[in-house]
């Protein structure tokens, strides 16, 4: 019975008041469907977090809107959105302490919030208030990032070692997509009558999509871990594909029937059946268990009648890991971290500046950033899965680090050259996007999962937040006060030049850190060979959770 279900002293206190209702018949399959569904809520949920990746977009609207904001102001503003964003200790810690579902409200309506208060500001007869704006861009910001470490944070629990990086390629690569995809629905908004709202409609859709996300989302139970087979990780990635495909033909080419971009029109359509089914998974998941869905955090299984548990998933092998002081006090832990800042650091910069920089298209640049992003995320999570032993993770860590020395190589002598600037924006997202994949998955694999909030939850508030203040508001600074003004049309050129240089330099001096990670990881590894670890001395189960068995 439901109220025999022992409960961890680990599970969040909700989870102790309340276990779940038993679930409604159907048996090990549609129980294994339970746990996909994590997996796909996930999934969508990231793929209307694109705060990060369409600020240079909807900001063009900004001075339009409030003539009385200057160019510094914008920047301000974009400042703190981007400070917001990247402020993942405290959702961290909570993940930790409370689970995943109180993350996943509070950065729903963070979101919703802050958009429809920037909507309100901004149709103020009052005039522009700065600091208040600054403020709620914080706020718009801060939502998104209690979106990515609710689902991030997640999947990464929930998958076995083996595909792990698979998994969390796959959901990172929506993050990424999450920007093509509503570019094109601004594309399509923009010159009709929804365009004055427009603030207010990203944040109706991006918060109501993450409310209903969140009550699919939930860890799995004690000792049972997803695979990638089993949470139908290949489906995921035809999807994925599909959208890419969509989004880097928009980039290239402009298809329009009637004053339509039919590419966009397509790319909406799409989007709105994975929203329709995403609702199925839901309503079916409520179907089977209830109200439950609205506060459980972990999917606690009642015993079927054999005495075993009722979903067929991997038997997890690995033990919790390090303690939140023992990560920090790990040499590589801060030189990873360093690595972070410049390569999250440099990929703002980028993305921040595709308004800005001359001779290209605003939507174009923020359209081929995003399939540079999906490509960078998905590509060395699935690589560094297939080729674990012959590359550890931190190799292509290693690797995106080059790739983003190329990219600011490429911006630099290219700035005559829309084509060239596009290059140099497509490998810029790509390593960018490399490194929000490969950095989570080494940290869990150096320090384990139990601890993972606070872990990550530091480092990407440290890295993300010291890349913005240094390589984009620090930067801008400087290229003003030694190169400006900049938005002078005839200093733009020379501002850039400064920030491509000063990038480049930054990026190989980040090369070689991440050279120093890897030897330091490795002395570290050989040092505890003798002992062997208690994961390759467990035999593990990986019997798959199948969704396709049972008929679904």
């Amino acid at each position: 019975p439901a109220s025999s279900i022992m409960v961890s002293a680990r599970e969040p206190l909700l989870a102790q008041h309340r276990p779940m209702a038993p679930t409604r018949g159907g048996g090990p399959d549609a129980v294994a469907f339970d746990h996909a569904t994590s997996f796909w809520s996930a999934l969508i949920m990231l793929s209307c977090t694109c705060t990060l990746f369409v600020v240079a977009q909807w900001t063009t609207h900004l001075r339009a809107w409030q003539h009385a904001l200057s160019a510094d102001d914008v920047v301000s503003i974009i400042t703190f959105l981007d400070i917001g964003a990247f402020l993942a200790f405290i959702p961290g810690v909570l993940y930790d302490d409370l689970g995943c579902k109180i993350v996943g409200y509070v950065g729903a309506l963070l979101s919703l919030g802050g958009y429809v208060c920037m909507d309100q500001l901004l149709k103020s007869d009052a005039g522009a208030n700065v600091p208040l704006l600054c403020f709620v861009g914080f706020v718009i910001g801060h939502g998104s990032i209690w979106l990515v470490v609710c689902a991030l944070n997640t999947v990464t629990n929930n998958f076995e070692k083996q595909d792990r990086g698979r998994a969390v390629g796959l959901v990172m690569t929506t993050f990424g997509l999450s920007a093509g995809i509503y570019s094109s629905l601004i594309h399509i908004v923009e010159g009709t009558s929804i365009e004055p709202n427009l603030l207010g409609f990203l944040g109706i859709s991006m918060g109501s999509i993450s409310l209903v996300c969140v009550l699919g989302i939930a860890k799995m139970p004690p000792g049972h871990l997803l695979t990638a087979h089993g949470a139908r990780a290949t489906h995921a990635l035809g999807l994925c594909i599909l959208a890419l495909v969509l989004i880097t033909l928009r980039a290239l080419w402009t298809l329009q029937v009637h004053g339509l971009d039919v590419i966009a029109v397509v790319m909406a359509v799409l989007y709105v059946l994975v929203l329709a089914f995403q609702a199925f998974l839901v309503v079916r998941l409520f179907l089977r268990r209830g109200w439950s869905i609205f506060f459980q955090h972990t999917m606690l299984e009642e015993a079927s009648a054999d005495g075993t548990a009722g979903a067929l998933t991997a038997v997890s092998g690995e033990v919790d890991g390090s303690t939140f002081s023992e990560a920090l006090r790990a040499v590589e832990y801060w030189l990873l971290l360093f690595v972070f800042l410049i390569g999250i650091g440099i990929g703002q910069n980028m993305v921040n500046s595709i308004g800005d920089i001359p001779g290209i298209d605003v939507a174009t640049g923020v359209a081929i950033f995003a399939a540079g992003n999906a490509v960078g995320r998905f590509v060395p999570g699935y690589l560094s899965d297939l080729l674990f032993r012959h590359l550890d993770r931190m190799g292509f860590i290693i690797i995106a680090t080059a790739l983003l020395c190329v990219s600011q190589v490429v911006m630099l002598v290219s700035q005559q050259s829309p084509i060239g600037i596009y290059a140099g924006i497509f490998l810029t997202a790509a390593a960018f996007g490399s490194y929000w994949v490969l950095v989570p998955a080494v940290e869990a694999e150096w320090f384990g999962r139990l601890h993972f909030g606070k872990i990550h939850g530091l480092m990407l508030f440290l890295a993300g937040d010291g890349g913005v203040v240094a390589l984009y508001k620090g930067l801008a600074s400087f290229a003003e006060s030694t190169r400006g003004p900049c938005d002078a049309s005839s200093r733009v050129a020379g501002c850039f030049e400064l920030k491509w240089l000063v990038c480049l330099a930054l990026s190989g001096i980040a090369m070689l850190a991440a050279v120093a990670v890897r030897f330091k990881r490795g002395r570290v590894q050989r040092s505890e060979s003798p002992c062997p670890h208690p994961s390759s001395m467990t035999t593990s189960l990986r019997t798959s959770v199948s969704i396709e068995d049972g008929g679904h």
